[in-house]
């Protein structure tokens, strides 16, 4: 299914302070490209996952977050999972569930944007 750069976006952040502030970076950088927050997940066209990896059982609070996304007409929204989780995890995080899309970690956060408009639900650029 070919699918146009999301409009809409969500970034929902777990854990440390400084995931909330990183959370309102990302939403910033989104923002700047015309795209629009929206206040749920269900009504985005793209979820950000922000974790803390510091948190107990966080990996696994992201992957049940990851299942809750698959809306009940069966589409989904452009999954990236990013901040700790996703610099710990990395490729494990695509190994593991074929429900995300992009996985970012802190160091690349100024880039979300363009990976985001490279990337179409699992046919994502990776070079």
């Amino acid at each position: 299914m070919t699918r146009t750069t999301p409009k809409t976006y969500h970034v929902k952040s777990f854990g440390c302070q400084m995931n909330v502030y990183d959370g309102e970076r990302m939403g910033e950088l989104l923002g700047a490209e015309g795209m629009t927050a929206v206040a749920s997940e269900h009504d985005a066209d793209l979820v950000v996952l922000n974790t803390c990896h510091i948190r107990e059982r966080a990996t696994e609070k992201v992957y049940s977050d990851i299942g809750r996304l698959r809306r009940e007409d069966g589409t989904r929204p452009m999954v990236t999972v990013a901040g700790c989780v996703a610099q710990a995890e990395g490729e494990e995080v695509l190994r593991r569930t074929k429900d995300v899309d992009l996985v970012v970690g802190p160091q690349a956060y100024h880039d979300l944007p363009a990976l985001v408009a490279r990337c179409r639900w699992r046919t994502c650029d990776r070079s």
